[in-house]
């Protein structure tokens, strides 16, 4: 656990704050039986990036007790308010007996001892023993509770998938340009971009770029911060960052936790960043850029490079980009250093059992393992109910599905249904998903998976949350210190690091000790 990070401390704060006190052990509200064959009766779930009530809730739930004999009762909140939702239920210790926590959350409960550890059960189930599951993903589950160290208290979902760059292919065939394969190449291919008002070839309808862009602006770069307001800090400009890491983490050739801020790797990030803001490449609104601004910029086409999520966004930003230009192209750019300008793989989304659920065993049996079996369950939890959510086109002799076809959502005639709990396309299982996935999804996630690493799962501590808040406030500083105020870089670290003395002494003053 020696390179952990610590994510977003206003979040973990709370969940520390409304779990904190709570005992370790409970009991249902409502007293759940088992079955004769050994299954618990019912169970409930709160979770939030799940199927909307308005497309198939109440089936998916039929069809979960039809397979498994079980009753499901869902609880799915305003997803803007489901941790304050999450956190007002263990203060009533009435919370659900299945909770989805995202990795900000995970570790902060399971520090409190709230949640069942299941170590036990995975190590002994048949689901291990099968091999279908990629373990990298629950081995990254592993964080410390007050009773125990190093064990498992929750499931991943799916895989934690992280972002790549999307950069205009048809700019680049214009312009010349092939992949970079160095810093200095991308710094000249969004040099470039800055150009395309004035290039005189034409797409493939025969229009010159120069008459097509003619009193627009042109974007070489778009992002949402030139610092993340939580961990990773540093995933949306991976070319830039590179090896920096701006958090507290273990560095192994110190053999101590450190502050990256103040690491001679932030400093040479900085000025990249620095020397790219002041020669116009990086969009000038990106200090307080919010995703769904920078997503409309590229969509529009206007942006020569955007870094955004791998996987389905890969087919969405190229659906939206080619309704406002046919002849757009987009592709996601390989890593050009893998070593250090590596793409960024978070800690899965966890689904955990509470330590007031009366059948921990059996619901993780009959829910968890379920729902990643490589069939039946795996299928229910991907692709939804069939003849309301996919339909089949093809069975083998024996009646398995050989293929489907992916309907439309109850709520948009206009959209196909993606997922009921898990994306197929990022399952940890091996399993084979019968409806055909978007070359586009499929090559963003190839690019994804070659260049990126998995970060491990954030650690946190009642007394760092306290001290967070400061920090990454003055982390948000620093850079608008540098690009906004005109700091030198030098400038800006020292009045981060004269505001976060006392913090910072306190954080690693904790970390440090507890790593002795």
């Amino acid at each position: 656990m020696k390179k952990n990070i610590l994510t977003k401390a206003a979040t973990v704060a709370v969940a520390l704050l409304i779990v904190s006190g709570l005992s370790a052990c409970g009991s249902s509200k409502n007293h759940v039986a088992l079955t004769e064959d050994g299954k618990p009766e019912s169970i409930s779930v709160m979770a939030t990036t799940i199927l909307t009530e308005n497309n198939g809730h109440a089936e998916f739930c039929e069809e979960y007790e039809r397979l498994t004999g079980i009753k499901l009762s869902i609880e799915k909140p305003e997803h803007n308010q489901y941790y304050e939702k999450v956190g007002i239920t263990f203060a009533a210790e009435e919370p659900a007996d299945v909770i989805e926590l995202g990795s900000t959350y995970y570790p902060s409960y399971a520090a409190e001892g709230v949640l069942w550890d299941m170590t036990d059960a995975w190590e002994s189930s048949d689901l291990k023993a099968s091999g279908i599951v990629n373990e990298k993903y629950v081995e990254g589950m592993r964080c410390d509770s007050e009773y125990a160290e190093d064990r498992i208290y929750g499931f991943p979902n799916q895989r934690g998938n992280g972002t790549v760059t999307y950069a205009r292919k048809d700019w680049m065939d214009a312009l010349g340009i092939e992949n970079p394969t160095s810093y200095e190449e991308f710094v000249d291919m969004l040099r470039a971009f800055k150009t395309i008002v004035d290039c005189e070839e034409v797409d493939s309808n025969g229009v010159s770029f120069k008459d097509k862009y003619k009193g627009q602006t042109i974007y070489p770069l778009t992002v949402a911060g030139l610092i993340s307001t939580e961990s990773p800090y540093e995933i949306y400009l991976r070319e830039f960052y590179q090896d920096a890491r701006p958090d507290f983490h273990y560095d192994e050739d110190q053999g101590k936790y450190v502050d990256g801020v103040l690491e001679p790797e932030m400093e040479a990030a900085l000025n990249r960043i620095n020397d790219a803001w002041n020669e116009g490449l990086i969009d000038p609104q990106s200090v307080s850029n919010k995703t769904s601004t920078c997503r409309d910029k590229f969509q529009s086409g206007i942006v020569g490079c955007f870094n955004y999520w791998a996987g389905t966004w890969n087919r969405t930003l190229d659906k939206n980009l080619k309704q406002k230009d046919a002849t757009a192209e987009m592709i996601p750019l390989p890593s050009f250093d893998p070593d250090k300008e590596y793409y960024i793989e978070r800690p899965a989304v966890a689904y955990v059992i509470t330590n007031f659920c009366e059948h921990p065993e059996e619901v993780f049996e009959n829910f968890i393992l379920y729902s990643h079996d490589g069939g039946e369950g795996e299928l229910l939890f991907t692709r939804g109910v069939e003849g309301v959510h996919y339909e089949v086109t093809k069975r083998d002799d024996d009646g398995n599905i050989v293929s489907a076809k992916a309907l439309p959502t109850m709520a948009d005639a206009n959209t196909d249904f993606e997922k009921s709990f898990y994306d197929a396309a990022l399952t940890i299982t091996t399993y084979q998903d019968p409806i055909e996935v978007d070359e586009r999804i499929v090559n963003s996630l190839a690019v994804f998976d070659e260049y990126s690493i998995l970060y491990d799962m954030p650690i946190m501590d009642s007394t760092v949350a306290e001290q967070l808040p400061d920090v990454e406030t003055a982390k948000q500083q620093l850079l608008t210190n540098i690009v906004i105020e005109k700091m030198s870089v030098e400038e800006a670290l020292q009045v981060y690091s004269d505001a976060t003395e006392k913090q910072r002494e306190i954080i690693l003053g904790v970390l440090n000790e507890s790593d002795e």
